[in-house]
């Protein structure tokens, strides 16, 4: 079995907001903290820049 996740942004200025400041919280943490608890898990994985994808029986 293959599972595949991402982690969206959520919030964040309103659209066609104009400020570059004002782009909302990143989901770097979110990204990085998943990401860490696959490579933990020791199951076969792979990140790509849209899924993170996991391999189990």
């Amino acid at each position: 079995m293959i599972v595949a996740f991402s982690v969206s942004p959520s919030g964040g200025a309103p659209a066609g907001h104009l400020d570059p400041e004002a782009h909302g919280d990143s989901v770097h943490d979110a990204v990085a903290a998943a990401v860490a608890v696959v490579r933990a898990s020791g199951l076969p994985n792979r990140t790509s820049s849209m899924f993170t994808e996991i391999e189990g029986a």
